[in-house]
């Protein structure tokens, strides 16, 4: 039985000042409950309040061809909050077997979806709109193939994601003169990871993804 296990970790805000105006601040939590489907034997927990911190642990269970599913998909929803443009970064730490045949970065899909407003406070702005970054724009759970040599591929992977690489981008979030952390404040995207059971040799594998949220001159 093959298991993996990816933890997805809180990374702190960033601060900036802006003269003696107000301080531009920026803050990331969690966008609600995550979810997965697809999985034997697997499970992901966070929390489901958009009030606190982003941590959420993966176990996509058995990813060996014992699960029939053809994909096991987890959606980790992600808010966003900031009173300036910004830019969200994510860096992966990876550990797997010493074999080819073991679990590796590109088995791993990764993709961002469904940026969406939280409510009456998040900042609507009409200069610019939020980008994500390529090549993560894609649901990686609806763009599988199978590549020569038998191995499931993706349009974007962990393969892609190394320190403080940049998925998403845009404008002011946040209405109010602070980001502090109410329920209709701000933004939430999707953070979605997926594997195809197949054949891999057995042994741990585990990853880190830690998302960071920080300032980028990007106009309102």
């Amino acid at each position: 039985m093959r298991k993996l296990r990816i933890s997805i970790l809180f990374a702190a805000f960033s601060l900036a000042g802006l003269g003696n105006v107000f301080a531009q601040t920026f803050d990331i939590s969690s966008g609600g409950a995550p979810t997965i489907t697809g999985t034997l034997g697997g499970s992901v927990t966070g929390s489901s309040s958009v009030l606190n911190d982003l941590s959420v642990t993966i176990n996509f269970g058995e990813v060996s061809p014992a699960n029939t599913n053809s994909i096991v998909k987890v959606t980790v929803p992600i808010a966003i909050r900031s009173t300036a443009g910004y830019r969200v970064s994510v860096t992966a730490t990876f550990s797997t077997g010493a074999s080819a045949q073991a679990v590796q970065r590109t088995d791993l899909g990764f993709g961002v979806q469904n940026i969406r407003s939280m409510g009456a406070n998040a900042r609507v702005c009409t200069n610019n709109s939020h980008s994500i970054a390529s090549p993560f724009n894609n649901d990686p759970a609806t763009n599988v193939t199978i590549n020569a040599a038998g191995r499931a591929t993706y349009p974007s992977t962990l393969n892609n994601v190394g320190t403080s690489t940049l998925i998403l981008s845009g404008p002011r979030l946040t209405s109010d003169i602070t980001p502090v952390r109410q329920t209709n404040n701000g933004y939430i995207f999707d953070a979605i990871l997926v594997i195809t059971p197949q054949f891999f040799t057995s042994g741990a594998t585990t990853a880190t993804l830690t998302f960071t949220i920080s300032t980028l001159t990007v106009a309102c």
